[in-house]
């Protein structure tokens, strides 16, 4: 089957009307590659200068003035994902995570986030091969109410949580390999 080609908030309903129907292969655009790389250099480029950057290189919350050593920086963005992940009830159906799965790589490759491409890359490529993350329905960490499920849709990365794959559910490192 053909890839569609997902050019950064281009997705229309028509589009998320397929998704929802059934499993269509992405690839990202020339201009989604290149905005992903932008915004990760700016990160990069902030870490280098030694600047103080909100949830980059501090703390959150009521931790926002706290600086976190360069050394601790990937143990925190794994703790602020594990702590979030938060969800309970029934889990989200594979139509909808799929759905989810799109819209999240799609906000993600407009290169506002400062995300590694290779971050938007592994979620594409779990979306392509139908790998689903589990998503409990319930559970919200936050105003915004996405980020307990928003959690539970990047724990595979970290090699957490579990997925579906043709509809059986196992642990996220059984169905990345």
């Amino acid at each position: 089957m053909q890839s569609n080609v997902l050019h950064p908030g281009a997705l229309s309903l028509a589009d998320l009307r397929e998704c929802w129907q059934h499993a269509v292969p992405y690839q990202l655009s020339t201009e989604a590659h290149e905005a992903l790389a932008r915004s990760a250099q700016t990160v990069a480029d902030v870490l280098a200068a030694g600047k103080v950057v909100y949830g980059i290189n501090t703390g959150f919350g009521l931790l926002a003035n706290t600086r976190i050593p360069p050394e601790k920086l990937e143990d925190l963005q794994r703790r602020i994902v594990l702590s979030h992940a938060a969800g309970t009830q029934d889990l989200m159906s594979d139509q909808v995570v799929r759905l989810i799965l799109l819209l999240k790589i799609n906000s993600l490759s407009r290169g506002y986030s400062g995300i590694r491409p290779e971050v938007v890359e592994m979620l594409l490529a779990m979306f392509n091969a139908e790998l689903y993350p589990c998503v409990p329905s319930k559970g919200s960490v936050g105003a915004s109410g996405d980020l307990a499920p928003l959690a539970h849709l990047v724990l595979p990365l970290l090699g957490e949580g579990e997925v579906r794959y043709q509809g059986e559910q196992m642990d996220a490192r059984t169905g990345l390999a």
